[in-house]
């Protein structure tokens, strides 16, 4: 067993643009102080297009000393993502906690666990886990959390709750550390540029075979800070585009445009690589 079971793994990409690199620092400043002072989980930063003068301001208020910084070049986020995800197999660490430079966790105590998930994970033990590889918090920017404790108060007390959903948000995920445990390994696709390259990682976890799944003790926090990537304009028919793209990759699985063209119909999907695994896992 690895000295802690988790370990996080930080994309933060410094751009050019002197106002947008000091948003993003400082939004990493913020997100590095809220893991290491909130949880024990060993921290790696993905440093792409980091200079020495970054350094020097993030240690004016971080121990990056107690950080791995793993230097990468300006690249895009899915090739920031690979680096992210070979660092994370590679290491011995049960589960990676894959997140960007702005994201953490509400921890309020209307928001259930908040950090207190990853301890109470660890006292547990992996294998009470089993059939949860890769998990995510809910992202109440797309569904409220109140009315899901509300439904049923004394079971998000007590109990760890995962529900199946493929609707993975790359600004924090976890996954099994497929490698260590001698399973066939998901990646992000460096070929895939459009939007829905998160949609991508969790389509190929579940063509493989893998339960993908929310766990709705965990509420995403996204800071509020400047994107770099993110589309100018038209994101609905970027998003069209990359779906409808992946919908032709993963067509063999299933995978197909609902008839109004801008959703992915995932019937057949579901019924092809789910199979008889639970849709649902309390622990």
């Amino acid at each position: 067993m690895t000295a802690y079971p988790f370990g996080a793994f930080v994309i933060s990409y410094l751009p050019n643009n002197i106002v947008h690199r000091k948003a993003r620092r400082d939004d990493l400043a913020k997100v590095l102080d809220w893991w290491m002072s909130k949880t024990a989980v060993p921290i790696s930063v993905i440093a792409s297009n980091w200079r020495d003068t970054d350094r020097k301001l993030l240690e004016l208020s971080i121990d990056l000393k107690a950080i791995t910084i793993i230097e990468q070049p300006a690249q895009s986020v899915v090739l920031n993502r690979v680096a992210a995800f070979e660092a994370f197999y590679q290491s011995d660490f049960d589960w990676g906690i894959m997140l960007d430079d702005d994201a953490v966790l509400y921890d309020g105590p209307q928001h259930n666990r908040g950090p207190r998930l990853f301890a109470e994970m660890i006292a547990n033990g992996l294998s009470a886990y089993s059939g949860v590889d890769v998990f995510f918090p809910i992202s109440p920017q797309k569904v409220g959390f109140s009315p899901i404790y509300a439904k049923d108060p004394a079971l998000y007390a007590a109990h760890h709750v995962f529900e199946r959903n493929i609707d993975l948000k790359g600004s924090l995920f976890v996954i099994r550390n497929l490698r260590k445990e001698g399973r066939p390994e998901v990646m992000p696709d460096p070929g895939f540029t459009l939007v829905g390259e998160d949609r991508q990682i969790a389509l190929e976890a579940v063509s493989l075979g893998y339960a993908v799944m929310q766990c709705q003790n965990i509420v995403l926090n996204e800071l509020a800070g400047t994107s770099h990537f993110g589309p100018a304009g038209g994101r609905a028919a970027l998003m069209k585009a990359g779906y409808t793209a992946l919908a032709h990759t993963y067509a063999s699985h299933g995978l197909t445009m609902s008839a109004d063209g801008h959703r992915q119909d995932l019937k057949a999907f579901w019924a092809a690589c789910w199979g008889i695994k639970p849709k649902r896992i309390v622990v």
